[in-house]
C-alpha cells in the first residue's frame, strides 16, 4: 500500500474510540494479560532470563580484608522487530453521516484489540515453552492431567502441582493463568470447584474467584472472535481467536520492561508517524480523487516469548 505522507495521527478519534472500548473484557492483552512495553524503535533488544539468572543467590558475607566476590550473570540478549499492520476505510462525501468517522474508528480499535490476541495466540504452541501438559480422559501419566470437564478432574490440584514445577525451575511462583473461554465455562461447572462453595450465592464464579482458588494474582480469559473467511463472502464463518482448550500458567511480573523478567511481552512502537496510544494509532487524510476522507488504523508491535521456563502450556484441557 502506498503510504500517504499527509496522513496525520488523529488523537481525538484514537482516544475517543479507545475510551468507548475500555470495558471490553473478551480481549486478554488489552486487559493486562502480558506486559505491554512502549518503544521508540521498531528494532530493539530484550533480555532472556534463564532460571539460574532469575533466582541465583550470590550474596555472601565479605571476609575482613577482602573484596566482595565478583560474579557474572550471563543474561542472554535477543532482538525484537515490530511489525506494522493495519487497514484503511474511505468515507466518501456523498455517503457521509454525522457520526461515521467515530463509528469507523471504533470498529478499527476493536480490530486492533483483537489483533493483539491473535498474535498472542500464535505464541501458545509447544515449541515456545519447556513444559507442556496435555489433558486426557483418564489415567494420566507424566506430563498429563485429567481433562477439566471430566468426572474426577481436579483443576485446583493440577494448578498447584504445576506452580510447584515452575517454582523449582525458576525460583518463583507463577502469578497468572491465561485460559480460553471454553475452559472458563468448564471451570464454573467443575465439581471440585463447586464443592468449595458453601452457598448458591458463592457459586457465581468469576475470574477473580478462580484466581483465589488457584492461589494466583490473575486469571485472564481469551474470549475474542474473528472471521475466518475472506471479506465479501456472502456467508461469514466466525471462530474464536485462540485454539479451544488451551491455557498458559505463567509468571507475568509486576513491572513491564525490556530487561525485567516475564514469560511473554508485547513491544509496541510509539514512534510510528510520530505518535502512538497503547500500540493503536488512528490516522486520517483527505483523498481528493474520490472526494472522501480516509481513516486508517496502524499497529506496529510484536509479541515475544521472553522466558520459556516461566510458563507451563496446557493443551487439550477439555
Amino acid at each position: 500500500m502506498i503510504q500517504h505522507t499527509d496522513a496525520q495521527f488523529d488523537e481525538t478519534l484514537t482516544k475517543r474510540a479507545i475510551a468507548l472500548l475500555e470495558g471490553r473484557e473478551d480481549f486478554a492483552v488489552v486487559n493486562g494479560a502480558i506486559p505491554m512495553i512502549p518503544t521508540e524503535v521498531f528494532n530493539g533488544n530484550y533480555k532472556v532470563w534463564s532460571a539460574s539468572d532469575f533466582r541465583r543467590r550470590n550474596i555472601e558475607k565479605r571476609a575482613q580484608g577482602t573484596e566482595f566476590k565478583r560474579v557474572n550473570i550471563g543474561v542472554e540478549e535477543k532482538s525484537f522487530k515490530c511489525e506494522q499492520e493495519g487497514y484503511e476505510i474511505a468515507i466518501p462525501d456523498r455517503n457521509r453521516m454525522a457520526n461515521e468517522a467515530e463509528d469507523t474508528s471504533l470498529k478499527m480499535v476493536e480490530d486492533a484489540y483483537a489483533q493483539f490476541d491473535i498474535r498472542l495466540a500464535e505464541k501458545l504452541v509447544s515449541g515456545n515453552f519447556t513444559k507442556v501438559k496435555t489433558g486426557v480422559a483418564s489415567s494420566p501419566s507424566t506430563n498429563q492431567f485429567v481433562k477439566w470437564n471430566q468426572a474426577g478432574s481436579n483443576p485446583i490440584a493440577d494448578i498447584k502441582a504445576m506452580k510447584l514445577e515452575i517454582k523449582h525451575a525458576l525460583g518463583v511462583n507463577p502469578d497468572s493463568l491465561l485460559i480460553t473461554e471454553d475452559i472458563y465455562n468448564a471451570l464454573t461447572e467443575n465439581a471440585t470447584i463447586l464443592a468449595r462453595l458453601r452457598t448458591d450465592a458463592d457459586k457465581d464464579i468469576n475470574a477473580q474467584k478462580l484466581a483465589q482458588f488457584f492461589g494466583l494474582k490473575n486469571v485472564y480469559i481469551m474470549a475474542g472472535c474473528k472471521t475466518t473467511t475472506e471479506d465479501g463472502q456472502a456467508t461469514q464463518t466466525i471462530g474464536t481467536i485462540a485454539t479451544a482448550g488451551t491455557a498458559l500458567l505463567y509468571y507475568k511480573g509486576d513491572v513491564a520492561g525490556a530487561t525485567t523478567p516475564s514469560t511473554i511481552k508485547c513491544f509496541y512502537n510509539t514512534n510510528t508517524y510520530g505518535a502512538g496510544s497503547n500500540g493503536i494509532i488512528i490516522q486520517t487524510y483527505r483523498e481528493e480523487k474520490i472526494t472522501s476522507d480516509v481513516i486508517r488504523v496502524v499497529q506496529d508491535f510484536t509479541v515475544v516469548v521472553s522466558m520459556e521456563e516461566g510458563g507451563v502450556l496446557l493443551t487439550s484441557v477439555l
